[in-house]
Formats: C-alpha cells, sequence, structure tokens
C-alpha cells in the first residue's frame, strides 16, 4: 500500500500539481487547462494562496507525486471561507483523500473564525458533488456561475455551516 503525506503546499510543488490537475481536467470532454490564462495560482500555490489570506495542501504518494490537492481563503462575506482547488488523482480515489483534505481545510478555516464554508464545482463534477454533498455541503438551486473560459465551465454553488 501506498504511503500519502498531506503537508502544505510549496511553491515548488507546482509542476506536479499542475500535472496532477491536469490529469483530472483531461477526464472531462472539453475540459481544458490553460494555467497561465485562466489558473496562475497553480504556478505558486502556497505564496499566492498565503496572500490570499489562505492555505494550500497537497498529498504526495511515496514516489513524491502529488496525488491530491486543496486550498481555502477567505470568501467575501464575514466568517466565509471558500474552497479552492480539491482534486484527486484518479489512481488515487475511493481512498478517503478527498475527505481528508476537506477536514484540514475545514479544520484550519475554523481555527481561523470560519462559521461557513463556501464552494463552486463544475456541473460536471459529479463525483466531487457527491462528495460534498456526503460531506454535509448543501447546492444552493438558485446559484450557479459562468465562468466564460476555454471549459465553458458552469459551476454550482454550496456552503456548509461549520457551527
Amino acid at each position: 500500500m501506498v504511503e500519502i503525506t498531506f503537508r502544505p503546499a510549496r511553491d515548488d510543488d507546482a509542476e506536479s500539481l499542475i500535472a496532477m490537475v491536469d490529469g483530472c481536467y483531461r477526464e472531462y470532454p472539453g475540459c481544458v487547462l490553460l494555467v497561465d490564462e485562466e489558473e496562475p495560482e497553480l504556478n505558486t500555490p502556497a505564496s499566492t494562496f498565503a496572500g490570499w489570506g489562505g492555505r494550500f495542501w497537497v498529498a504526495e504518494g511515496d514516489s513524491g507525486r502529488i496525488v491530491a490537492s486543496g486550498g481555502v481563503a477567505p470568501a467575501e462575506a464575514k466568517g466565509e471561507y471558500k474552497i479552492h482547488k480539491v482534486y484527486i488523482a484518479k489512481d488515487h480515489r475511493r481512498r478517503g483523500l478527498a475527505s481528508q483534505i476537506c477536514a484540514l481545510i475545514e479544520d484550519w478555516a475554523g481555527s481561523q473564525g470560519a462559521d461557513t464554508m463556501v464552494l463552486y464545482t463544475d456541473t460536471r463534477f459529479i463525483e466531487a458533488q457527491a462528495l460534498y454533498e456526503r460531506l454535509g455541503y448543501t447546492r444552493d438551486l438558485t446559484k450557479t456561475r459562468e465562468l466564460g473560459d476555454a471549459s465553458n465551465t458552469v459551476e454550482y454553488f454550496y456552503l456548509k455551516s461549520l457551527r
């Protein structure tokens, strides 16, 4: 069994992180990862999230390859923190990694004074939606957003009270 280590991300994780996220995107027709144009925070995950007042984690396998990720930063409303970029490499799914990343995120956000967690997830990411619902997140059926990006992304909005 492969040992997995969770740790705060470093900026030098970018190459392995981007490769993992790109693999996740490639599972969905029409979903493309344009890092520099649309997701530049993947180039500097630690410093970008720190600059946002947040934190970013990765899970690393024995080989040093990043197999999971997730981040959090304060959202617009007081007491709200937003989850970002929870991705799990296809060959490491169904092992509880996403739940563990979300627990790290929620625990850290709670220690920062968060009382509500929010997130958006792509309408195509059915497994992610099921995960969030299993973890107690509720989809707000009145809130979706279109990103106008190269992947023609439409996202659902989820929230969860930590109190």
